[in-house]
This record gives structure tokens, sequence and C-alpha cells, in this order.
């Protein structure tokens, strides 16, 4: 930690000295035109307070970024802006095609199905988007994008535990007719497009369509099939499309309707098309002649998936003083997609073991979503005062509606695809329901003209259900000789089968396969609460001080089980500043967050005494709790009217409390000498340090054209990928070799952890005089560094463990020219 702290310590040292002297030169050389000098705005117009407030009176951790910001920044999606965003973190997900949060520590790994809910609320104009596989993930025409950090329950809602990331889209102007495009084109054949256009119909009326369409070829190249006598290499994939490919659409149309200055309606319907590729887990480890970024596969990626969705935000100011609004949306996000599940990691060796089964054993593994949707609604009613009051006020409720539904299917074989039988399962989920009723108040009061008072609750109640869900799994009971032969019924798998069919229907058709119920109901409420004291300690300085609870319901889970809720109290203090004539921002928070509950997700694979899969499953418990706690800093400085700097940083620390699980990615879930106490481990996706930096250079040209070179660095201290840490447990070593772990010992920790790593981006822009139009080059991830988001495995326990990981992208290059009208 001293190696870290020092590197944490130099760079904030470094960046607020180069600020102090490059201001102490400035106000030396041009002190008589200091009065002149352009101010930093700094006066971004947020909603983190549901209503309309600067960002620098707004006393609460919260980032903002234009879409100006955002281009400069590159980010396209919220992978991207995890990168300049104190304590933001990310994950992605394969079969499903999903992004997972992270922040301040504290986020689930599978919360991307009706199997689990996020920590980290994901908001489009207001909405709350439960699922992030569709275009909730894309950034495009913003108005603006806030990430809010610590619990936002009491205005925000559910499964806003840790924070919330709120887009708000560019919304229609009347009397204007306006408009952008932007083109891009880069390396592994990119090419994008994304526009907007204003368009004005009468003095009350205006609409606004925009677009964007992103694609590029994969990453990952396939591996030629294996010169093995025996094997057939046609099963194999080796031409097509590729793994990390992205081909995504979205557009969107916006109204706004104004008849008079009481009432206004922004109404919005957007929708996406993902034909991309998933991610897969490639070798850590690469073998040998072959490049890390390159797959053995024999199942080919596909991805085929969808959302549309309406929201609508109607206000109505009753009085002067008090407004009525109404906040209703309604989307789908469904959808199909296939990915190789074993990625390769056991090649197929040509030969057969006394059974006649082909080694190795249960070598082949696919996921397919056969079919899914989720549909969602949710109405909310607020009342708030409005203007200057000596005690600012909102009144609400809230329902939402959640109806999932989810075919998934998994096969397994021995050696390759056209492999013998190992083992089958079809989940299929036909009504998962998720209901949510709220009622909430907020009040700020004006105790002086300097000090201010905040008290808010929030009553929640959450019921989940599943009606009729199934899980129709290979018992081998009832095979006949025959069925069991090579070909037979019972060698043929449940993969893709009957794709129409119920579960019923599917074991009357298949011999050997049998159901399991997830009937299952669970109810929870919660109140939840916030107090805050801020003020105003002196002129260009917001001090803030508050204590906020956050709740999650419980989960229902496979089997008909239930997870119990999960709860936060978090303690935070901070500053909001400014000096220098304005010119420099500079916003802390430090916070530490108590976790009671916490819920946390894995995949345990149960097997028999001869090795053989039983049942696989998520499965999801309550630590004990967890402990976070740290120091945030964002800093944007206008060093010269043509230099400017931006810094943000976190440094943290996590903590599990008690809790006892197995790691199904190296040990069988069926087997108590699999159990590890992981008490003290650190949580994961949480590095103790993390930093982005990023400065630019206006170079004026005579005719006021402008060229501008920008550079940012990102870094990060190591990190674990799971709240296992690796498999140096004392608990876990102490277990019977000769049971769990024969001739092989630990596995260590550096499959499971990331390293410390140095992540850069560069452009260059040419902005034309009257700003009309842009052309910039650009890279990012330079150093094409190897940065892991997950860690997974496969083979064990049967075999040693192959370790695998999802990977950030490696370096991209490429030129975007933008125009407005």
């Amino acid at each position: 930690m001293t190696r870290h702290a020092l590197v944490a310590g130099t760079a904030l040292a470094t960046c607020l000295f180069s600020v102090s002297a490059a201001f102490a030169q400035d106000a030396a050389s041009t002190a008589p035109q200091a009065a002149e000098a352009p101010q930093d705005s700094g006066d971004i117009i947020v909603t983190a307070t549901r209503r309309e407030t600067t960002l620098q009176s707004t006393p609460i951790a919260i980032s903002a970024f234009s879409q100006d910001t955002l281009n400069k920044n590159g980010v396209k999606d919220v992978t991207d802006l995890a990168r300049f965003v104190p304590s933001l973190q990310f994950n992605q997900q394969g079969d499903q095609s999903a992004v997972l949060l992270t922040l301040r520590g504290i986020g689930n790994d599978s919360a991307y199905t009706e199997v689990a809910d996020p920590e980290v609320a994901i908001y489009v104009d207001g909405i709350y988007s439960p699922r992030s596989q569709g275009a909730s993930v894309l950034m495009y025409d913003m108005e603006r994008v806030e990430v809010l950090r610590g619990p936002q329950g009491t205005l925000f809602g559910r499964n806003a535990t840790v924070g919330a990331l709120s887009l708000i889209s560019a919304k229609p102007k009347l009397g204007e007719f306006s408009g952008n495009v932007e083109a891009v084109a880069g390396n592994y054949d990119r090419l994008g497009v994304r526009g907007a256009i204003n368009i004005p119909v009468t003095d009350t009326l205006a609409f606004r369509v925009a677009f964007v369409t992103d694609r590029h070829d994969g990453y990952a190249d396939f591996q030629p099939a294996p010169n093995i006598a025996g094997i057939n290499k046609s099963a194999f994939v080796t031409t097509g499309k590729k793994y990390y490919a992205a081909d995504q659409q979205s557009g969107r149309v916006s109204m706004l309707w104004q008849p008079s200055d009481r009432f206004s309606w922004n109404l919005s319907a957007e929708g996406y098309l993902d034909n991309g590729a998933p991610v897969i887990g490639l070798l850590q480890t690469p073998r040998a002649g072959t490049k890390r970024w390159s797959t053995l596969s024999d199942t080919a990626p596909d991805t085929d998936r969808y959302s549309v969705a309406v929201r609508s935000t109607m206000n109505y100011d009753i009085t002067d003083g008090i407004q009525l609004s109404y906040i209703a949306g309604w989307s789908r996000i469904g959808g199909s997609t296939q990915t190789d599940a074993d990625a390769g990691a056991l090649p197929p060796t040509g030969t057969v073991d006394a059974d006649g089964n082909d080694l190795p054993l249960g070598a082949f593994g696919e996921n397919r979503t056969l079919s899914s949707r989720y549909d969602f609604q949710s109405h909310e009613v607020q009342l708030k005062s409005t203007g200057e009051n000596a005690v600012d006020w909102i009144l609400g409720a809230y329902y939402s509606h959640e109806k999932n539904r989810i075919r998934f299917d998994i096969d397994q074989r021995n050696g390759y695809r056209d492999g013998t039988f190992s083992w089958a399962g079809s989940f299929i989920q036909a009504n998962r329901q998720i209901d949510s009723r709220a009622v909430f108040g907020q009040t700020v009061w004006h105790a002086t003209d300097w000090l201010r008072l905040t008290g808010g609750l929030r009553y929640t109640s959450d019921k989940k259900q599943d009606i009729g869900g199934r899980n129709v799994t290979f018992s081998g009971d009832g095979c006949s000789p025959a069925d069991s032969a090579p070909g037979g019924l019972c060698q043929g798998g449940i993969f893709g089968a009957f794709p129409g069919a119920t579960a019923t229907e599917l074991v009357d058709l298949l011999p050997g396969f049998s159901i399991s119920n997830n009937d299952v109901k669970g109810k929870w409420n919660k109140v939840t609460w916030l107090a805050r004291v801020d003020a105003d300690v002196a002129p260009g300085i917001l001090g803030y001080a508050s204590v906020s609870t956050g709740f999650k319901s419980g989960n229902i889970q496979d089997n008909s089980q239930l997870t119990n809720p999960e709860t936060i109290t978090n303690y935070e203090a901070g500053l909001k500043t400014r000096f220098f004539d304005r010119r420099v921002t500079l916003n802390v928070a430090a916070y530490y967050s108590d976790f009671k509950g916490y819920q946390v997700n894995q995949a345990v694979t149960f097997r028999d005494a001869d090795g053989n899969v039983v049942r696989s499953q998520i499965v999801t418990q309550n630590a004990k709790g967890a402990t976070a706690y740290g120091l945030e800093a964002e800093m944007t400085a206008n060093l010269t009217d043509n230099d400017r700097l931006n810094f943000s940083g976190t440094l943290q620390k996590t903590k599990l409390l008690e809790l006892e699980a197995v790691d199904g990615r190296l040990y069988d879930g069926g087997k108590l000498s699999s159990i590890a106490q992981l008490k003290g481990n650190e949580l994961a996706h949480a590095p103790r340090f993390s930093a982005t930096a990023s400065y630019e250079h206006d170079f004026v040209m005579a005719s006021g054209a402008r060229i501008t070179p920008r550079f940012t660095t990102h870094y990060e201290t190591k990190s674990w990928l799971s709240y296992f840490n690796g498999d140096n447990n004392p608990f876990v070593n102490a277990n019977n070799p000769a049971d769990n772990m024969p001739d092989r010992g630990t596995n260590g920790t550096d499959w499971d952890r990331q390293k410390a790593y140095f992540r850069s981006d560069a452009s260059i822009t040419y902005t034309s005089p009257d700003e009309k139009y842009s052309v910039e080059a650009f890279v990012q991830n330079i150093e094409n560094g190897r940065i892991r988001t997950n860690a997974g495995s496969f083979g064990a326990p049967r075999y040693d463990p192959v370790f695998l990981s999802n990977l950030q992208p490696p370096r991209t290059f490429g030129v975007r020219a933008r125009a407005n009208f």
C-alpha cells in the first residue's frame, strides 16, 4: 500500500502544483487583464435533486458531462464513461450482452437477467431502466450524463443502493431549426454515423430526431481447427463474424409541446438493434503459437437483440410556486444470443476413454438464450415547490411492474461439438414478475442565507414472484439402451430443441430429462431516509455532510429459493470549491459505507461421484455485510485561455465481512470441503487507487480556426476480479487435497487479479473558425494493454483449470468528422 499511496499522492500533488504554478505565473504576467479572462462556468445544470440546480450548488457527490465533453473523451457508451468517474468500474457479460456497473466497490456481476438486480440504477430521462442490454448503455445526442454516487433511494428509488447513472437526452427546442451529423471510421473496419435534427413545427411544438449506428469487426480472431486424427475440422468456426464485433443501431424521436407557460410535455420513442457478437473469455496465458486476441471456437457467435422504449414527462404549474409532474415509461428488451461457453480452453485430443467418451470429458460448452423478453412499465407522480422558498419540498408516489421471460439452454459434450454427450439443461422462466410501490418526500429548509438542512423519507414495497418457472435438466432416468447409444435421443441433448415447447412438453419429447420447479414468491418493504446539512462556508466554497440509507429487495432464485434484502448506511462529507477567479473547480468527497446482507452471486456446478454434471445454477447469498470507505476528487482547471486540465481520482478500501461460499469456477459446489470463509477479502472491481488526467491546448490560427491536441491517461492499482480474491485463502488450502485438488495445491492469485496498469488516449482536432465543422484523429488504449474485466476458468474440478478473462478493447484508432447546421 505504501508504494501505491506514493503514486497516488504524487499524482495529485503534481496536478495541484501544476495548477498553482501556472496560475502564479499567469497572475504575475497578466494581472491587468484578469477581469477579462473567460470564466469557466462550472454552472452546469443538473437534476440530481429532482429539480434544476447548478452542479456546484448541489450537495451530492456527482459527476456531470455534456455531449461535447463526452465527444472529447471518446465516450460512446457506459463502458467508456467508467474511466472518467471516480469509483466507477464495469464488467462485461457474454451470453446476455450486458454491461454491469460497480460503484465504490459495490456491484453485482450477475444483475443482467431476472436472477438479480443491480446496485447502480440506470435512469433515462428520469425513468428507471431495469436491464442494461438495450439502448440505455449508449450515449448519443445527450443533453448531459449525471453519475450520482452514494445511496439515492429517497428520490430515485429501488436499486440505487450505491448510486445512479442518469442519462438526460437532448430535448427539442422551440423556434430553432438546427442539427449535426458525425461520421467515424477506424481500424477493425469501424464505421459509424450519428446525428440529430431539431425541427420547429409551431411556436408551441417541436420535434427532434436523433440516430446512431456503429459497427466494427471482432477483435478476437479464430484459431484454425486442430489437426488431430479423428476430429471433424468442420465443427470448428474459422470464418464469419468474430467475437467482440459490434453492430449497433438506435434511433430516437422526441417531442416537446408547450401550449402555455404553465404546461409542457416531453415525449420520446426509442428503438435499438444489436446484431454484433458477444464478448468471450480469452486465455489468460495463450497457448504456444496463438495470439492473445484469438479463440479456438466450435460455436459461432450470434447476437440478435432489440429494445424499444417510450418515455413521457408532463409538467403543470398549479400555481407560481407549485408544480405537478407525471413521469411514465414503458420498455421492452428481448432477443437471442449464442456463445461458446468453453472458449476453446480444452482442445480435443482425438482419443476416447474406456466408456467410449471423447476426451477431455465435458470440454465443450455452449450457451444459448433461445428467447428472452423483459417488459417494464413505471408511473411516478410528483408534487413539488418551485421558485425561491424558505422551504423547498417534494412529494411523490411511484409504481413499476416488470414481467420477464427467458429460455436459456446449456449443452455440454466431451471433446468438442461433435463429441459424445455429457449434460444438457434448459431453464425456462415463463413468467417472473416484479412489482414495486413507493411513496417519498424530501424537504430543504433554508435556515439562513448560507445554511440549509435537508431531510427525506421513502417507503418501498417490492414483490417478486416466479409463476411456472421450470428447469429441464438431464438426469438419465428413462433412457433405453437404444436411447443411450450414440445418436440416440438421450445423446442428442436439449440444446435449441423444440423452441416453442413448454417444459412439460420437452420432457415428454426427450427421454432422460426431468423437471424441477421454480415457483416462489417474496415480498419485502423498507423505509429509507436521508439527513443532510450544507453550507456556504466561504465565497466559492460549499461544504456538506450527510447520512443516508439504501435498500435493495431480496431475490427469487431457481429451485424456489429466496434471498434476503440488502441495506446500506452511508456517511459522507464533501467540499465543492472554486478559486483562482473561478478558473479552477475542485470537488472532494469522503465516504464510509456500511452494508448489511450484501447480496453476492455466483455460478455453482454440482457433480456426481464420477465427475459428471448433475446441475448448475446461479446462487445468490447474503454476506454478513461489507464496508467501503474512500476519498474522491474531481478538478477542472482553465490554466490559461487555451489550456485546460481535468483530473479525477479515488482512494478507497473495501472489506467483505463473513461469507462462506464456493468458488464454482474451481471446485465442486456439492462438497463441503469446497466451502471457503471469505471474511476480510476485498470486494471486486475496487482498486485502492485510480485516477484519470486529461490535458488539452488550443493552437489558435490567424483565421480563428483551432487545432487542439488532447491527451488522457488513466491509472489503476491492482484489483480483484471477484470477492474470492484468487485461490490462496487459508481455509481453501486447509481442505483435503485428495478431495478437491489432487496433485495440484493452490492456484494462486494472479489469475483472479488485475495488475496495475496505465491506459492512455490521444487525439488532435481541427475546428473551423465558425465552429461549423471539425475533423479529429484519435487513438485509444495507446499501450495496447491487457485490461481484464473479469476472471473465469474452465475444466475444473476434473482437470487443471484453464483461466480465461473478458478484455477491454485493444488499441484502436480512427478519424471522426462532425458538422453542425
